[in-house]
């Protein structure tokens, strides 16, 4: 039996994506329905990303949607990563000459030049060549700037065009896109996480059947999740907080001998070490009490005062003229001298015991 695209004359799908991973070598295939395909490429920043091409199911009646992996600022890029070229917006216009059954500018070389339109826009004509994105068979040429099919660029000329949906990428699978770039690693590393591209990847037939049960839907969900980032995360976390209860659990046993040992002191030990430390303790108290730093700063003080007394009772002798004048300086100066030793001691005993 016919598909409805060979009743028509148009190629097939894979058409499409044949002639687009013969003109772009570095092309990957994401989905085995080969309805999904990236183009890497390198922005002007040094980043790795792709240009994602989707065939629609009803391609090539609908146009194909381009966007970019890793989202950028440019002005033919929406918010959505979506690359918007007027050869995708004309593309399939009704009233374009045919072409031996096919309508003109919806051929697989025509498809080519859309690519190449979005990547000289991205990048620029030189930076695109320099990257080996405009080299193949068919469409632009990369050194001299070939010509371009005549139905393509009947297709360019063309007005119109309806606006199709918007592809919203995240980030998350964007940047993992990128790291598998520059780790090497092929297309599919990147759309594991897509669940667009695990869509597109069952074939019809699995898809209504997944319509039609709920419990095959959720087993197919259950099964795109288990390989996604955030569930190989899930499981390292599982898999440490496991193993933490692993060895406190091992150590149960430490802790019930340590608490065997903390009973045995308090029964045997305790009561003796505790009238040993009350005994310390109160002959601290008594020293403290005869020998503090309170109680020998009171003595400071009173010896400060008695050696300031008797400098005072020498100079009343003195000018009562009880004393003599050299017997006055001599113990005049000794009674002063010793009261500022006193003083002085006892100022630093009181500034001590402020700080």
């Amino acid at each position: 039996m016919q598909t409805a695209e060979q009743q028509q004359g148009l190629p097939r799908r894979r058409d499409y994506t044949d002639e687009l991973l013969r003109s772009f070598p570095g092309a990957q295939v994401v989905n085995p329905e080969g309805s999904v395909v990236d183009l890497p490429f390198q922005l002007p920043n040094g980043r790795q990303t792709a240009l994602r091409i989707s065939l629609p199911a009803l391609f090539p009646h609908d146009r194909p949607v381009l966007c970019v992996l890793v989202p950028l600022q440019h002005r033919a890029v929406d918010a959505g990563g979506r690359v918007h070229v007027r050869a995708v917006d004309v593309w399939g216009t009704p009233g374009l000459p045919q072409r031996g059954g096919t309508p003109s500018g919806v051929a697989p070389a025509d498809l080519v030049v859309v690519v190449r339109e979005a990547i000289v826009e991205l990048l620029g004509e030189a930076a695109a060549a320099k990257q080996g994105l405009l080299r193949g068979p068919t469409g632009i040429s990369g050194g001299g700037g070939g010509d371009v099919p005549g139905a393509a660029a009947g297709m360019a000329r063309a007005g119109g065009g309806r606006e199709g949906d918007i592809i919203s990428l995240s980030g998350g699978m964007a940047d993992g896109y990128a790291a598998g770039s520059r780790g090497g690693g092929g297309g599919g590393g990147g759309a594991s996480s897509d669940p667009t591209a695990f869509l597109e990847g069952l074939s019809s037939a699995k898809l209504l059947e997944l319509l039609g049960d709920e419990a095959e839907l959720r087993k197919a969900a259950a099964s795109w999740l288990k390989d996604t980032p955030a569930a190989r995360t899930l499981d390292d976390v599982r898999l440490q907080n496991r193993s933490l209860a692993e060895s406190n659990l091992a150590l149960s046993r430490s802790i019930e001998e340590a608490r065997g040992h903390v009973a045995i002191v308090r029964s045997g030990e305790y009561a003796a070490t505790r009238a040993a430390f009350e005994g310390l303790h109160g002959r601290q108290e008594a020293v403290v009490t005869k020998m503090g730093p309170s109680k020998l700063l009171g003595r400071l003080r009173e010896e400060a005062d008695k050696s300031d007394a008797a400098s005072d009772d020498l100079l009343e002798r003195f000018q009562t003229g009880s004393l003599p004048v050299e017997t006055f300086v001599e113990q005049y100066v000794a009674a002063r001298e010793a009261f500022h030793v006193i003083d002085l001691k006892r100022q630093a005993a009181e500034h001590s015991m402020v700080a």
